[in-house]
Formats: structure tokens, C-alpha cells, sequence
């Protein structure tokens, strides 16, 4: 399940997009579509088949099935309740929908402690209920007013302990893992009002390719970041390393 701004149906997903909600209208089940182009990107890493790049920018589960549950907005914005609401519904028709694990590729700063939260407390139950969580960390560890790194700034919900939380790492394009390193935009824990130990994991996320969707906001007005072929495109981000 990808909790973003919607699949664009392409090449790479064929017929493996079985289900699309769109949360941003009430949870309708709906054709699937992506007017802003992040969670596109974001199912193209983590299951696209790269059919239009001939196996060259292939997802990490390319024979996984997905399910559409969008929550943001063209421009990319949307509200904490749709995400709740589509987790939830996502925990409560799991078996139905064949869902085994889901991508939250997104998060705001934490307002109130964990355990008070209702977005780390429908992923906690997600979790209970046998979903895989998996959550991007947050772009911001780099402090914006001294430009050099800072810690505590894991986002909500990235502070749920439930989650594999995800940094984001650079690999220098390189298969040797002595040069990687990890981004400064990438959030450092401990998580700031528990002190818990975030992120998990790092993975790559530094200017990866993956399905663009057409005429969306993302290829409309970074046109910069499609490559040449425009069916694909670069983004970096610790959505991309969840991804």
C-alpha cells in the first residue's frame, strides 16, 4: 500500500495496480492517477518492473502488487486526518486487499508525544495488525538557521516505535559501501520528545530514478529532473530511501 499522492498507471506497474482510494475525496475508490507525481515515484522504486527503461531503473519488489491510497494533494499538501483515515482503512481491509506491507512517504513535526499522537497511534495498530510500517524519516537535518546538521528532528510519523523508519543515504553510485554516506538533509533522532533511537535503517535516496507521471506537478514544474526519455524521473529525499 502506498499512502502518497497517487499511482499513475505505466508500463512499469502493468496490471499490478489493483486497487486505488483516493482520500482526498472521502476515500472513493477510484481509476488510479497521480496530479502531483511523488507517490508515482515513490511505487516505481519499490515496484516498478522498469519495462520502460529495458530492466534498467527497477523497484526493489518489482512482481509486488500495489494499492493506491491517496492523501496529498496536486501540489503535494494534504491533511493529517486523510492519512489517518486511509491507514485505518488500509489495517481494517488488509486481508481483503492483500496488503502486507505499507509506504508512508511523508510526515509533519511531531505537535505532541508519541503516545498521544492519533497519525503514530493508527500506525501502531497498522503494525499490530501485521502491516509492515514503513516510514521516510523526515528531510530536515540540516538546522535551518546555522545551515549545519541537527538532531531530534524525526517527523511524526517516523517517531512511532511500531516503524522501520528510513534514512537517506548517498551512494556514490558506486557498489562499495565505503564511500556512502548518510545526506545532512536526512533527519537524525532520538525522536524529540521520547529520546527513542530513529531511524532504523538507512537505504539509498540520493537522485534515483523511477516513473514519472505525466503532466503532473512534479514533471510540469521541475521539468530539470526528467530524464531525457520523459518517462522517468530524479528525486532524492528520505521518501526515496523508504521507497
Amino acid at each position: 500500500a502506498i499512502v502518497d499522492s497517487g499511482i499513475a498507471p505505466s508500463a512499469d506497474f502493468g496490471n499490478r495496480i489493483t486497487a486505488f482510494y483516493d482520500f482526498t475525496q472521502g476515500g472513493i475508490s477510484t481509476q488510479p492517477y497521480d496530479d502531483y507525481g511523488h507517490g508515482t515515484h515513490v511505487a516505481g522504486l519499490a515496484a516498478g518492473s522498469g519495462a520502460m527503461s529495458g530492466g534498467l531503473y527497477t523497484g526493489v519488489a518489482p512482481g509486488a502488487h500495489l494499492i493506491g491510497l491517496k492523501v496529498l494533494t496536486g501540489t503535494g499538501g494534504g491533511y493529517t486526518s486523510d492519512v489517518i483515515s486511509a491507514v485505518e482503512f488500509a489495517t481494517i481491509n488488509r486481508a481483503a486487499l492483500g496488503i502486507n506491507i505499507m509506504n508512508l512517504s511523508l510526515g509533519h513535526p511531531p505537535f505532541e508525544p508519541a503516545a498521544t499522537d492519533p497519525l503514530v497511534e493508527a500506525v501502531n495498530n497498522a503494525s499490530a495488525a501485521g502491516i509492515v510500517m514503513i516510514v521516510s524519516a523526515g528531510n530536515v537535518g540540516t538546522n535551518p538557521t546555522t545551515g549545519i546538521v541537527g538532531y531530534g528532528g524525526i517527523l511524526s510519523p517516523g517517531n512511532a516505535r511500531s516503524a522501520i523508519t528510513v534514512a537517506s543515504e548517498d551512494t556514490n553510485y558506486t557498489v562499495e559501501r565505503t564511500d556512502d554516506h548518510i545526506l545532512p538533509y536526512s533527519s537524525r533522532g532520538p525522536t524529540w520528545y521520547e529520546g527513542y533511537s530513529k531511524p532504523d535503517i538507512t537505504a539509498p535516496g540520493h537522485r534515483l530514478a523511477a516513473p514519472a507521471a505525466p503532466g503532473s506537478y512534479l514533471v510540469t514544474t521541475h521539468p530539470n529532473l526528467v530524464l531525457s526519455n520523459g518517462n522517468y524521473l530524479r528525486l532524492t529525499g528520505t521518501s526515496m530511501a523508504a521507497a
